[in-house]
């Protein structure tokens, strides 16, 4: 018979879900993956692990392996013209979504992690226990809910059901190998964001997204880059600019872009995601308040906003654009730039 009751059921797969899982599982936890999908599975995501993502993960799966693309520069455009090359000094790796979770799925299970393919239909709480409903029919109960099914997560509608999804982006991913460099296009046209590329073992994913995020706009974009393809455009929300206003629970935990943890200047998830699935499992572990223990996370997603509404204000963009023309700003900022990438949410 199956076992219905588990102690920890995580809804969703991804980077943050497994991560919280690996965790639990390596301390002797009881608990449960539930995700809608099978893996391998397409992901929209530009792919990019900054430094403190790929050291938190190499750290966290120890001995993992996985193909990358190393990146070692970032080229800076504004309304199309070049305007600089910021150096890093630790690689950033860009990863193919489809593949890099599912060998991190593959670590979990390789641990003794259980997972099933299923739709989350029904949270009910009752008799101090948590019931959930799959679309299959199948109910489940758990002590504890760790929502990580992305940002328009069921977990998170159950406790803020007129939450706002974030910022609209949408992408393409083009077979050319020609160019090899990070490249990201800042345009008086973009309101709250930025048009990116990043180059991939396959070629280059390339995108963008804003406040005001349309398909044409992102073609027009394309076409006056010099970067027009006909592979498909797919879209999808980042929590960039999340208030995050719901309630922090003792029991029902949100983690990665389900929690809104989503760098509002950069859009970057996946540190955030590995380190607040870290943080939930530590918090079920060492049996603490979950807002507590994600609070390093928390206060830098909370910082990076407020720092993002600054930065994306016209007169300031235009400001930060002269600044880089000068070699002598340009070297510091380039040093700020490294810090960013490396240091961690403690």
């Amino acid at each position: 018979m199956e076992k219905t009751h588990i102690k920890t059921i995580i809804i969703g797969g991804g980077p943050a879900g497994v991560t919280c899982g690996y965790q639990l599982v390596k301390h002797h936890e009881d608990c449960l993956i539930i995700d809608r999908k099978e893996f391998p599975r397409e992901k929209l995501c530009g792919g990019g692990l900054t430094p403190k993502a790929h050291i938190l993960i190499d750290k966290i799966f120890t001995g993992i392996k996985y193909d990358y693309c190393s990146v070692n520069k970032i080229d800076m455009y504004s309304n199309s013209k070049y305007v600089c090359s910021f150096s890093l000094n630790t690689e950033l790796r860009t990863v193919a979504r489809k593949d890099f979770d599912h060998i991190l799925l593959e670590q979990y299970k390789a641990i003794g992690g259980q997972v099933i393919t299923d739709t989350l239909s029904k949270i009910e709480e009752k008799d101090n226990k948590i019931f959930l409903t799959l679309l299959s029919g199948r109910i489940f109960t758990c002590d504890n809910l760790i929502g990580a099914d992305g940002t328009n997560s069921l977990v998170r509608k159950y406790l803020q059901p007129n939450f706002k999804k974030g910022t609209l982006c949408l992408e393409k991913n083009v077979s050319d190998m020609s160019i090899r460099d990070m490249r990201v296009y800042f345009d008086k046209k973009f309101k709250d964001g930025y048009f990116y590329l990043f180059p991939n073992l396959n070629g280059y994913a390339v995108g963008y997204g804003d406040a005001l995020t349309t398909t044409e706009r992102f073609h027009q974009s394309l076409e006056e880059y010099n970067l027009m393809d006909e592979s498909k455009t797919k879209g999808a929300y980042i929590p960039m600019f999340d208030k995050i206003e719901y309630s922090f629970r003792k029991n029902i935990l949100l983690i990665g872009d389900a929690g809104g943890f989503a760098d509002s200047m950069t859009g970057e998830g996946i540190y955030f995601a590995v380190k607040s699935g870290q943080n939930a499992a530590s918090s079920i572990i060492e049996k603490k308040d979950f807002e507590t223990s994600n609070k390093g996370v928390i206060d830098i997603i909370r910082k990076r906003k407020k720092m993002a509404h600054l930065f994306y204000f016209p007169p300031v963009m235009r400001l930060f654009v002269y600044m880089c023309k000068k070699p002598s700003l340009l070297r510091r900022i380039n040093n700020k730039v490294n810090e960013a990438m490396i240091s961690p949410a403690d």
